[in-house]
C-alpha cells in the first residue's frame, strides 16, 4: 500500500459527530483519488444516496475506514484487506472512535465488523446482526452491508434504505430530550379499539395499529368521512397511529392489559366494554359500528406478513409508495391522507 493515500483527514467530517460510518477501505477509483472517504466511485454515491433519503446530513457525521490505504491486487484492482492489513490499522480506529466519541458506530460491510471486532471484541455476524442495535465499547454498534454494487446482491437497494432510516431513527431516539407521554388516547378511537379488542380477544400490539388504519381507511370509503381524529403516518411495517402509543394507551384506560409474549406485545380486555362504549354515546353514529365489524371479521390474517401485505395494498399507501417512486422523496413518517388517497 506503499503507493496509496492515507486516508485520515479533516475530510473524514464532523469531530464531535454522534454517527460514525465505519467502511473497509479506500477504492481506487473513490477515495484513494478524492482523498474523502466514501466519495467518488458508485460506493460512494450509493453511500451519499443513502444518507440523503435517511435525512443524514454528511456534515454531521464521521465516516472512516477500517483499513486507512487502498490495498489492491496484482492487477492493480481493489481487493478485500488482509486481516494482518485490519489489525494493523486497528490501533487507528481505536483512536478515532476515542477521539469522535459517537454515539453510534455503523459498519459498512463484513470487513469493516472484523475491524471494530479488533478495537473491542463483540461477536457479531452481519448476516445475523444486520439493522440492529447492539451495545459495544459503551456504545451502540449497528452493522449493515456496504453500499458498494456487489453488496446489493445480499442486500437490496430498498432494504438498505430501510437499514439506513433505522440508523436515522436510533440516532433520533439517543439523542432526542427525553419527556413524558402526552396526553391519553382520545376517545373517539379508544372507543374503536376497545370495540376491535373486545371482538378478537386479543391481539398484538402490530395488529392494533394495523386494524385502527383498516377501520378508517373502510370507512372513508363508505362514508367519506373519519372514522376519528387520530393521527397516522407511514413507516417501514406499514401505517403506525401515533395516538396508540402504548404508554398513552395504558394511560387511557386500565382495562387495557399488555402483555410480552416472547417479545411480542399483545393486548387484551380485562373487562368487555367495548361494545357498551358504543351502546352509551348517542355521538358514535351506527356506521362506525358496522365498519368495525367489517374491518373485524375481513381482516383475519395468520401472519405479520400477510396483514402488512394488505394493508400496502389500501389507496393510501400505494398512493405513498407511487410518491416515493416518481418523485425520490422518502416519506417516512409522513402523515397519511385517507380523503386524498
Amino acid at each position: 500500500m506503499a503507493d496509496s493515500a492515507r486516508m485520515l483527514g479533516y475530510s473524514a467530517g464532523n469531530l464531535s459527530a454522534d454517527l460514525m460510518f465505519v467502511g473497509e477501505a479506500p477504492g481506487r477509483l473513490g477515495a484513494d483519488q478524492t482523498h474523502i472517504p466514501f466519495h467518488g466511485d458508485t460506493s460512494g454515491q450509493n453511500f451519499e444516496d443513502l444518507i440523503s433519503f435517511a435525512g443524514i446530513d454528511r456534515a454531521d457525521i464521521y465516516v472512516t475506514n477500517g483499513v486507512l490505504c487502498n490495498p489492491r491486487d496484482e492487477k492493480g484492482n481493489n481487493s478485500t484487506p488482509l486481516p494482518s492489513e485490519i489489525a494493523n490499522c486497528s490501533g487507528y480506529l481505536r483512536r478515532q472512535v476515542e477521539l469522535v466519541q459517537p454515539k453510534i458506530v455503523v459498519s459498512l460491510g463484513a470487513t469493516a465488523l472484523k475491524a471494530l471486532s479488533m478495537v473491542q471484541p463483540h461477536g457479531l455476524s452481519l448476516k445475523e446482526h444486520v439493522r440492529t442495535a447492539q451495545s459495544w465499547l459503551g456504545r451502540m454498534l449497528i452493522p449493515l452491508y456496504h453500499p458498494g454494487q456487489r453488496a446489493m446482491i445480499h442486500r437490496s437497494h430498498a432494504n438498505q434504505r430501510s437499514d439506513y432510516q433505522f440508523v436515522a431513527e436510533t440516532l433520533k431516539n439517543l439523542t432526542a430530550p427525553r419527556s413524558r407521554t402526552g396526553g391519553a388516547t382520545r376517545q373517539d378511537l379508544l372507543a374503536a379499539c376497545r370495540f376491535m379488542v373486545e371482538r378478537r380477544s386479543e391481539v398484538s400490539y402490530f395488529e392494533l395499529h394495523k386494524l385502527a388504519y383498516l377501520a378508517e381507511y373502510v370507512h372513508v370509503k363508505r362514508t367519506g368521512k373519519r372514522l376519528t381524529g387520530a393521527f397516522f403516518i407511514r413507516q417501514k411495517d406499514g401505517p403506525y397511529c401515533v395516538d396508540l402509543h402504548i404508554q398513552r394507551l395504558k394511560k387511557a384506560d386500565a382495562d387495557f392489559v399488555v402483555t410480552s409474549d416472547g417479545g411480542r406485545l399483545m393486548i387484551r380486555l380485562s373487562k368487555s366494554r367495548a361494545g357498551t362504549l358504543f351502546d352509551d354515546r348517542s355521538d358514535v353514529p351506527e356506521s362506525a359500528r358496522q365498519t368495525l365489524e367489517e374491518v373485524v371479521s375481513r381482516y383475519r390474517y395468520p401472519s405479520d406478513a400477510d396483514l402488512k401485505r394488505a394493508v400496502y395494498l389500501t389507496a393510501p399507501m400505494r398512493m405513498m409508495l407511487r410518491k416515493e417512486k416518481h418523485d425520490g422523496t422518502n416519506l417516512y413518517n409522513a402523515p397519511i391522507d385517507f380523503l386524498a388517497a
